[in-house]
C-alpha cells in the first residue's frame, strides 16, 4: 500500500514492514526513483511524501504536508534516502540530521551531491549505512526488511 501527504497514516494492525521514500525530489524527470522502489517494493507499506503541488500549497496544507511527513518518517520501520547529484534537498538533509543514529536509515548519496562529504562523514560516524547508488542500497534494503 502507498500513502502520501493526501492519506491518513495508517495503524499498523497486520505488524505489515514500511518504507519511507526520503530524499531528492525528481518529478520533472523521467523514471523516477520512487516509482523504482515502489514498483520493486510494493508488497511493503510505502510512505511517499511526493506532492507534485508541493511549492503552491498554502500555509496550513503546508504544515499539515510536513506534520505529515514527520509523522511518517517515525512510523516507518526503514528509511531510504536518496541524494540526487545535480539536487540540493534542503529538507532531506535535515531528515538525514533527524534519523543518522536511528539504525533505520539507509542512504545514497553519490560523489557529485555538492554535500556528499558532509553526508558520507556523518554516515559513517554514526555507522548509518551508505551507498554511491540505489542498487547497491537496495539489496541492503531487502535483507533489511
Amino acid at each position: 500500500m502507498i500513502y502520501t501527504s493526501n492519506d491518513i497514516l495508517p495503524i499498523n494492525k497486520r505488524n505489515q514492514r514500511s518504507i519511507f521514500l526520503a530524499g531528492s525530489m525528481d518529478h520533472k524527470q523521467e523514471g523516477s526513483w520512487r516509482e523504482d522502489i515502489i514498483t520493486e517494493f510494493g508488497t511493503y507499506s510505502i510512505f511517499d511524501p511526493t506532492n507534485t503541488k508541493h511549492d503552491h500549497l498554502n500555509t496550513k496544507e503546508m504544515k499539515r504536508h510536513i506534520e505529515w511527513e514527520l509523522d511518517a518518517l517515525q512510523l516507518s520501520d526503514m528509511i531510504l534516502l536518496n541524494f540526487l547529484p545535480n539536487a540540493l534537498s534542503p529538507i532531506s538533509l535535515v531528515e538525514l540530521g533527524l534519523y543518522v543514529n536511528s539504525k533505520k536509515l539507509i542512504v545514497i548519496c553519490p560523489k557529485e551531491f555538492y554535500k556528499s562529504s558532509y553526508v558520507h562523514t556523518l554516515c559513517e560516524k554514526y555507522s548509518t549505512p551508505i551507498f554511491n547508488n540505489i542498487k547497491e542500497a537496495k539489496t541492503l534494503l531487502k535483507n533489511s526488511l
